[in-house]
């Protein structure tokens, strides 16, 4: 057991070395790690994603700050967001989740030919979801389909400010100030068995697909965020009795936002982002976990200009305990 705690450290590292949908803020492609639900089990994840929007995009092409005309010219984002998520099973076909992020914030833009800088940190939006989901398959090779269904609520933190009093724009503040529906799909089905790299060790290479549909609400100043379509598909490789290799591919698809009354330039919002996604995963015990991915751009097209990234970094941690024990 000691070697997998010095091994944990490094994990965590590689995660600092979740789904913000502005145009201003990150274009991360969210990687859901569904877990389905069991009866009487209380599940508890912590997560830690990190965003640098440092590269300006026209459509698919690498471009410059104030390449197009907009309403301010962007030139830099990061984002931060941790993200406590809790699960508990009502049996094992129904369950119910709850979302809370909290996000930190550093963001550049020019306007008037000056420089306009926003650090702030405060709660986002909370979402609550219900979750049902079947087993079919052969014992032998059991696979797994799951349904969730689920609202946010505009819960998060609407007037954040930079040092000068300014608040900060509709785009970027924690909360959108919206009721989002949000419906999702997930599915698990056994390929084959591999060996490991460690004698006597098979893993069983699952296929995991999910597919959701964000349904946005207008916000603050009247702004929607266009609605948007996530998909991943991908596979888990346990090479070590502890350690298992993660890739996924996955994508976001969003449509232009109604820009309400923030001036913006409804040209600027929305594209398709499709990331490849390598990670670790390590079990502790059967309760206990963790697990480091990163998102590496592999197609970016934005609809006019926009700010992407070259990297995004997500980190976690989970544990669960059963009550009905």
């Amino acid at each position: 057991m000691k070697r997998w705690i010095f091994l944990f450290p490094l994990l965590m590292a590689l995660g600092y070395a979740n789904r913000i949908q502005a145009s201003c803020g990150a274009s991360i492609c969210p990687l859901d790690l569904h877990k389905s639900v069991q009866a009487g089990r209380l599940q508890f994840t912590l997560s830690h994603e990190y965003i640098n929007q440092n590269r300006i995009n026209v459509g698919s092409e690498k471009s410059f700050v104030g390449a197009l005309p907009n309403p301010h010219d962007e030139v830099k984002t990061i984002n931060q967001r941790a993200l406590l998520q809790v699960q508990y099973g009502i049996s094992n076909s129904f369950g119910i989740s709850v979302e809370l992020p909290f996000i930190i914030r550093e963001h550049r833009h020019i306007e008037e030919s000056v420089l306009e800088v926003f650090c702030f940190e405060g709660f986002g939006d909370v979402s609550v979801s219900g979750q049902y989901g079947f087993n079919f398959g052969s014992p032998i090779s059991p696979a797994r389909l799951d349904f969730s269904a689920g609202i946010k609520a505009p819960t998060g933190l609407m007037d954040a400010e930079n040092e000068k009093g300014e608040q900060a724009k509709a785009t970027i503040q924690p909360g959108t100030g919206s009721w989002d529906g949000i419906l999702g799909a997930y599915l698990q089905i056994p390929l084959f068995t591999v060996p490991g790299i460690s004698g006597g060790l098979y893993s069983n290479l699952p296929l995991n697909a999910g597919i959701s549909y964000r349904l946005n609400g207008k916000g603050m100043d009247d702004y929607k965020f266009g609605n948007q379509l996530l998909a991943h598909i991908g596979t888990e490789y346990q090479m070590l009795p502890h350690l298992s290799l993660l890739f996924f591919a996955n994508g976001r698809w969003q449509d232009f936002a109604e820009v309400g009354t923030t001036g913006e330039f409804r040209s600027n919002t929305g594209g398709t982002y499709i990331f490849a996604s390598p990670g670790l995963s390590l079990h502790f015990t059967t309760a206990l976990s963790a697990y480091s991915y990163a998102q590496v751009p592999v197609y970016q097209k934005v609809n006019g200009i926009q700010q992407v990234v070259k990297l995004n970094w997500q980190v976690g941690l989970s544990a669960n305990v059963n009550l009905l024990q």
